[in-house]
């Protein structure tokens, strides 16, 4: 009898730890580590520091380790391949989730006690869609979006008269884009530019270039698709409207604060960039509207996991936490309000602040454009091999703009060496 007592005292403890198990694991005492990158940090702190977050997990601490974007995923990659080394809780941007897709070194969160596809089920679908293997393991939760997105300064544009909304085509933007690039000073040598480089628009005609790269198993299918991308990096340079700047070089950067160059496509966190660092001084200059031919697609994105060294019993914190961050609506809208990263959860979509006018794009409400994309942005296939297709066909770019290598053969390059990989 005693026995039997023993056996059903044991069963209703754990049947109330299980029935309170996530409310009981937010109240633990506990310090988390936490690898974010960029402005994440200063986003993220003000989430921390949120009332919300507070009453969530009493007793948590959260500290954070803050790097550049190449420093963050350089330590992340090496740390993640040696199995040793990382946060509990990484961030990550939307280049780098294919290869742990593939490479693996995150903890499955669509697997029992998390659930994560159920804690997701608000959240951006293609945004879901890119973190799953094939097999259906779930490696991180998306926590803000990038919808793409056309910036140009209007005082440049009416100098000139040109009009830059509600463009059609990429030949049309082309076309402007020639009447964007002059001699200012007129000392016979360009010093504005409408693009800083073709490289700054080629995933755009993509969907960011997160899916879709393989058709029944072959990569770079439709040809068309890709060739067109290829003649279209082609057209810009051949046309003389870009400044021939690296991605992210310094004069990259300070070619918009400095007048070079005046219209940029991007996601829309560049603004939050333009706004807090890059160019705060061009405040009340700045627009947006849709790329040409209105296209809805993607450019960037951030995810957070844990990875698998995580110890065990950091994990169900970690989970709550992450969850947190991607599915709470006040951590959500918080971090739109301090960087500009677009909410990847689809509730706060319609949420008032989206209809507020935004003082550094002159009044404009830019957000209704950002959220009418965020929502058009369509789903696509992944695979293991993505992340080996996006380089090999970056390449493919480099050969054709910088190189002059014909499209048709900078094409079946890439395609053999993308095969040659799998």
């Amino acid at each position: 009898m005693k026995r039997l007592y023993l056996v059903l005292a044991i069963a209703l403890l754990a049947g109330a730890l299980f029935a309170s198990g996530p409310q009981d694991i937010t109240r633990q005492e506990m310090t988390l580590t936490m690898g974010v990158f960029g402005d994440l940090e200063s986003a993220y702190t003000e989430v921390r520091n949120s009332d919300g977050f507070k009453q969530k997990f009493p007793k948590l601490t959260l500290e954070f380790q803050s790097s550049d974007f190449g420093g963050h995923h350089d330590r992340l990659v090496t740390q993640i391949a040696a199995g040793v080394g990382a946060n509990d809780i990484e961030a990550l941007e939307i280049g780098y989730i294919a290869r742990f897709v593939r490479e693996g070194g995150f903890t499955n969160l669509a697997a029992d006690p998390f659930k994560g596809k159920q804690a997701g089920k608000d959240l951006v679908k293609f945004g879901m869609s890119n973190a799953t293997t094939t097999d259906g393991k779930l490696v991180a939760l998306p926590v803000d979006i990038a919808p793409a997105v056309f910036f140009y300064r209007k005082s440049v544009s009416d100098d000139l008269g040109v009009e830059l909304t509600g463009i059609a085509s990429w030949d049309e933007y082309i076309e402007k884009g020639k009447q964007l690039t002059i001699d200012k000073d007129g000392d016979g040598v360009i010093d504005q530019y409408a693009l800083t480089n073709p490289n700054d628009i080629s995933m755009i005609p993509l969907n960011g270039g997160k899916g879709d790269w393989f058709k029944n198993n072959e990569p770079l299918e439709p040809a068309k698709r890709f060739k067109s991308v290829l003649q279209l990096c082609k057209k810009i340079r051949e046309s003389g409207i870009d400044a021939n700047f690296p991605g992210w070089s310094g004069e990259w950067i300070n070619s918009f604060k400095e007048g070079i160059v005046v219209t940029m496509f991007s996601g829309a966190w560049l603004g939050g960039h333009f706004k807090n660092w890059m160019c705060p001084d061009l405040s009340g200059d700045w627009r947006v509207d849709y790329p040409p031919g209105k296209i809805y697609a993607s450019y960037g994105g951030s995810y957070i996991g844990i990875p698998e060294q995580t110890a065990a019993e950091k994990k169900a914190m970690s989970f709550e936490v992450v969850k947190y961050f991607c599915t709470s609506p006040d951590a959500q809208l918080i971090t739109f309000k301090t960087t500009d990263a677009f909410p990847a959860l689809v509730t706060v979509f319609d949420d008032p602040i989206m209809s507020e006018p935004v003082e550094y794009y002159g009044g404009q409400k830019v957000r209704v454009i950002f959220q009418d994309i965020g929502k058009n942005i369509p789903v696509q296939n992944v695979s293991e091999y993505d992340a080996i297709a996006v380089d090999i066909f970056n390449n493919a770019i480099k050969a054709v703009v910088d190189d002059g290598v014909p499209v048709d053969e900078a094409y079946t390059t890439a395609k053999q060496e993308i095969k040659n990989q799998m």
